[in-house]
């Protein structure tokens, strides 16, 4: 008996220890600008941003009371997340304070996202859901995936693989460029774009389910070089995407 209240006790802690923290600012658009190395970021009808700690609670100092965490680049833990949220002018600045955190923020759907994150976090990734608004992303290692996104999207990657998948209208100009890794791309068959598709080392696959009107081709190109242009549907928003030693995929949303 004793030994399963002590069990009970220990799961109701353990619970509690990894019950999520929140910290909030009312704010209904302006820029969100991010660097934080495992987040996701989701668009929802509402006026706050909210930020929520996915990661187990640390054990509470009594001595640390009424103080603040600063790291090595001078932010401070202000959130109680372990990141640092400060609001300059229009922008709000979100950076990591305290190692290892795994953050949830919900964004109201008016708010411009841009997320930089250019350090080694082994097997790290990025999360983007339901967003309408321009998102920016700049990614060296983390893998990037975006769910249910209009645009217009700039995306950046040099380690990490890259997957879209957009619904409708699509808003442009898209550009998404990939250095060592695939990019897989989802979109509405009938988006009306102007279609670019670059890579240089790996091939490059299309649903036959988008009806691009290619491009005639003047120049040569080297062997090793695929360069796909075209418009989608009559042509429209600028859909660029480019990889050096990475596949290409390019299908219809679902």
């Amino acid at each position: 008996m004793r030994k399963q209240v002590v069990m009970i006790a220990l799961s109701i802690a353990s619970l509690i220890a990894t019950q999520a923290q929140e910290y909030k600012i009312k704010r209904a658009n302006g820029k969100l600008k991010i660097d934080l190395p495992s987040v996701t970021i989701e668009g929802y009808n509402g006026n706050e941003i909210i930020f929520t700690s996915q990661s187990k609670k640390a054990e509470v100092d009594p001595k640390a009371e009424g103080l603040e965490t600063i790291n090595n680049s001078g932010y401070r833990d202000n959130s109680g997340l372990g990141i640092s949220v400060v609001e300059k002018g229009n922008t709000i600045e979100v950076n990591e304070v305290t190692e290892n955190q795994d953050i949830k923020i919900l964004v109201p759907k008016g708010v411009i996202i841009a997320w930089y994150w250019n350090k080694v976090t082994a097997g790290a990734k990025a999360i983007f859901r339901n967003l309408e608004n321009e998102i920016e992303i700049d990614s060296y290692d983390d893998s990037v995936r975006l769910e249910n996104v209009t645009g217009p999207l700039a995306v950046r990657a040099v380690y990490g693989y890259v997957e879209v998948v957009f619904r409708s209208p699509v808003k442009g100009p898209v550009s998404i460029s990939a250095l060592h890794a695939s990019i897989d791309v989802s979109i509405p068959v009938d988006t009306k774009a102007g279609i670019r598709l670059t890579n240089l080392h790996s091939p490059i696959m299309v649903s036959p389910d988008l009806k691009i009107e290619l491009a005639k081709r003047t120049e040569e190109l080297p062997n090793y070089t695929t360069i796909i242009e075209g418009k989608l549907n009559g042509g429209g928003t600028d859909f660029w995407l480019t990889a050096k030693f990475g596949k290409i995929y390019l299908r219809k949303t679902k």
